[in-house]
């Protein structure tokens, strides 16, 4: 059962963004789902929303910044991510 931690999904969607200049967050999260397969825990559904714990730890990278030195992005919904 997988339970990855942001730090973890960080090193995939970088190489993500790498090979795909202008990923779009709906692309950088099938992607790393393709990459990681989630299983258990991060496939639940989060309460109220429609999307499930993988898939909003991946948005959380950019909520968080976590990548704001390597990483920009354009757009406010779906955005498109590039490499400094």
């Amino acid at each position: 059962m997988s339970c990855y931690s942001e730090e973890e999904i960080i090193p995939v969607v970088v190489g993500l963004i790498r090979n795909n200049p202008g990923i779009r967050t709906s692309e950088l999260i099938s992607g790393a789902r393709n990459i990681m397969t989630p299983t258990g825990e991060d496939l639940e559904i989060l309460n109220n929303r429609n999307d499930d714990k993988f898939s909003q730890k991946v948005r959380n990278i950019k909520s968080h910044d976590s990548i704001k030195d390597s990483v920009y992005t354009v757009g406010e919904r779906n955005r498109q991510w590039y490499l400094r």
